[in-house]
């Protein structure tokens, strides 16, 4: 039997990779959160502003049951709370 190929999740929203109950989705997740807040312009823009108006999603990726999504997921709130203004810090 061929090895099935992995279930790309990436076309997935990041909130709906944020709560995947697949841990490895979640990393990617962050991972990809993470440059999107690197390249983001101001908290103007719209990924920002989804994650500022959603933002008790972070309560659950500070406390992320796997430790390496854990970490990736500490540098993507890193990254969002540097370009998030201070709606997003509040």
């Amino acid at each position: 039997m061929a090895d099935a190929e992995p279930e790309d999740f990436s076309a997935l929203p990041l909130p709906d990779r944020f709560t995947h109950k697949n841990w490895k989705v979640r990393k990617e997740g962050y991972e990809a959160a993470a440059k999107e807040f690197d390249i983001a312009q101001s908290e103007a823009d719209p990924l920002v502003r989804q994650f500022i108006q959603d933002s008790g999603i972070w309560k659950g990726v500070v406390a992320d049951s796997n430790v390496a999504a854990q970490q990736e997921g500490l540098g993507a709130y890193c990254s969002f709370l540097q370009i998030a203004g201070e709606k997003g810090c509040t």
